[in-house]
This record gives structure tokens, C-alpha cells and sequence, in this order.
């Protein structure tokens, strides 16, 4: 059973600053259909959305909380997806402690997902386990930090697994542009006729 989140009150139809992430889609449907309370008509279907079999489920969660965030990008930036692999490369650029790969991570997606520290730490701690990092504390600032740099053997791992992701990686991309296509064919015509 999906638990029931709380939904905003007083949202009005008017507001721009939606806090659902397609709440602006909906109401430009509504608009010229619903001529009778169109916010209160709003505010059932989010509440309705949020309630969903599909949206209620923890992948989505986040969604739900932090619009900007992509649910799908989420599901593939795990500890046991890309995020050992995108940690390395980010620690062969420099050297960084975890809220720092944190921000750098929601950084380069544009804020379409922030790795929570559960998992984070964790893999850190793995990585650092198996000498591809080594953390030192630095104490030097009011709060002390661990910071993480790559090692040689972190290095060798982050080639081996650069190899072995890349046809994988490849095709994924593939995979979901097909799909994409697919569901979403009038938006590729509309993208060609717009050219």
C-alpha cells in the first residue's frame, strides 16, 4: 500500500512557482477545459499523481520531493551503477572529500541528481578498503575533513572499469534514445520539422 504523502494546500492555478515536477504540463492542459475551480481540480490530480502505483515507489520519491531531480538518472547512479565509476574520474581530477563529490556530481548534471551521503561514504570507505583511494583528515579548517585522492591502483581500476562500461554505457544510450523514439515519435517530428 502506498503511503499518503502530504500534498501542498492553497495551491493556486496561477502560481509559476510549481513544486510538482509536471504540474506546469497539467495545468496547460486544463486550462481551456476545466472552467469550474481549475486549482482545486489541480491539487486533486497531484494529489492523485503522488498517490500512484509508479510515483509512490522509492526510485520516484525524490522526484516527488525535488522536481529538478531525474528520477531516471537517479536509478542509474548507484553504488552498484555508475556512481564507483563517476567517483573515480572525479577523484582522478582532483582530490575531494565526500560532500565535495557530492556537489560536484549534482554540479555536472545540472542538479538532476545529488548522490545521498548514505551512499557516498559507504563507497568511499569500499574504495578506500580496496586502495583505490587513500583519505587523509585534514584538520587544518574548522570542521575537519577526510580528503580522498586516487591511487595508482585506483587508476589501473578506473581504466579496467572505463574499458568494460563503455560498449555497455554505449548502447544503454542507444537503447534509451530507441525507446524515447518510440513513445515519443511526435516530438522527434516536431524536432525535425522545427529544423
Amino acid at each position: 500500500m502506498i503511503k499518503k504523502k502530504n500534498v501542498k494546500k492553497n495551491l493556486k492555478f496561477s502560481d509559476k512557482n510549481c513544486d510538482f515536477p509536471f504540474e506546469e504540463d497539467i495545468k496547460e492542459l486544463i486550462s481551456d477545459k476545466i472552467s469550474k475551480n481549475p486549482d482545486e481540480f489541480v491539487e486533486k490530480m497531484i494529489s492523485e499523481f503522488k498517490n500512484h502505483w509508479i510515483f509512490g515507489k522509492r526510485s520516484f520519491l525524490t522526484w516527488m520531493e525535488s522536481p529538478e531531480v531525474n528520477p531516471f538518472i537517479n536509478m542509474i547512479f548507484t553504488r552498484s551503477g555508475l556512481l564507483p565509476l563517476y567517483t573515480m574520474y572525479l577523484l582522478q581530477k582532483k582530490k575531494m572529500y565526500g560532500n565535495e563529490i557530492i556537489s560536484e556530481i549534482e554540479k555536472r548534471t545540472f542538479s538532476c541528481w545529488s548522490p545521498n551521503p548514505g551512499a557516498i561514504y559507504p563507497l568511499l570507505k569500499e574504495l578506500e578498503e580496496e586502495k583505490f583511494v587513500k583519505g587523509h583528515w585534514n584538520t587544518e579548517k574548522e570542521h575537519p575533513r577526510k580528503i580522498y585522492g586516487i591511487t595508482k591502483k585506483g587508476k589501473e581500476e578506473y581504466k579496467i572499469l572505463r574499458v568494460i562500461f563503455k560498449k555497455q554505457l554505449f548502447k544503454a544510450a542507444e537503447i534509451l534514445e530507441k525507446i524515447f523514439v518510440e513513445i515519443y515519435p511526435e516530438d522527434i517530428k516536431r524536432k525535425r520539422e522545427a529544423k
